[in-house]
Parts: structure tokens; sequence; C-alpha cells
């Protein structure tokens, strides 16, 4: 049986619709289905399997200045999360600094867990930027920690022109 050009165009143009109205459905489907935490959102008593609670915590800000030789960490004080697997994260931004100009700016966020071993995520910068570093760990229990901000500016040498540290106290419940 020969098709004309014109039913054969229809069939290409249906089979086509067909692709794209599936296609429309599985992504809304994925979207529907995704189960993402927001930063700052917290999770309680939904089931991980072995990891327990889920938590976000904002710890604190650290700023620097490249051209002002100043550098700023503050910590939000008092910080109580549950027991089991968190998410810590500090906000972080440099100014005043040119991309390659030799100024940079370092990052540290250090999180104890409830045994006392230190867990840290460093960010190192060449440039005016902002953002986030974080650490994920389990706690390994309840109990008192602490938490420290620390940053630093430097020259194109790695000269220390400012640094500044904040702690800050933790309570797993």
């Amino acid at each position: 049986m020969k098709l004309k050009k014109g039913n054969g165009l229809l069939s290409i143009l249906a089979l086509l619709m067909l692709f794209v109205s599936v296609s429309a459905g599985a992504a809304s489907a994925a979207q529907i289905n995704s189960d993402t935490p927001l930063i700052g959102e917290t999770l309680v008593g939904e089931d991980i399997g072995d990891f327990g609670i889920l938590s976000t915590l904002h710890m604190g800000s650290m700023s620097t200045d490249g051209d002002g030789d100043t550098a700023n960490a503050v910590c939000v004080g008092s910080v109580t999360a549950p027991a089991g697997q968190n998410t810590f994260l500090a906000a972080y931004s440099n100014a005043n600094d040119r991309d390659n100009d030799g100024q940079g700016a370092i990052y540290r966020l250090t999180v104890w867990d409830a045994l006392g071993v230190g867990h840290t995520a460093e960010k190192r910068v060449d440039w005016a930027t902002s953002g986030t570093i974080s650490v994920s760990f389990n706690s390994q229990g309840s109990g008192d920690a602490h938490y420290e901000l620390w940053c630093e500016t430097h020259d194109w040498f790695d000269t220390t022109k400012a640094t500044d540290t904040d702690y800050g106290d933790l309570d797993y419940v």
C-alpha cells in the first residue's frame, strides 16, 4: 500500500505530538515526586534510612574586603540541632577584589560533633564573590559541642592582611 505525501506528513506530526506529550508528562511527574529540601528547610521525623533526622542549619556569615583589608566573622549564637545527620552552612562574601589581582580570601566553617571531632569546609577565592560553604555529618549522638567561623584576606604574596574568628555553642538533642 502506497501512502500519499499528505498522509505521511500527518503520521509524522501525530507521532511527534505523542512524543512531546509523553515527555512533558514524565517531566511533570519527576518534578512532583522531587523530595529535595530547600536550604533552611528542616525535615523532622522523615524516614531516610540510617541517617536519622536531617536538618540544615545556618551558622552565620563571613565577609572580607580586599581593598579595605578587613575580615569579619559573625556566628548566629547558640544553636540547637537534632542528634543525627545534619548539614551546617555559613554565608561568605568577598568585596573589592578583582579577578587575579593578587588579593584573595579564605573562609572556613568548622563544626564539632558530640564526640569532639571537628568537621571542616574551606573556600578560597581570588575575586569578588559570595556564596555558602557547608559541612554534613552525623553528630554521633547528643551532647554539647561548638562551631567556629574563620576568615582571612591576603595580598599577592599570601601576606595576611586581616583575619577574624567567631565561636558559637552547639547542642545536639
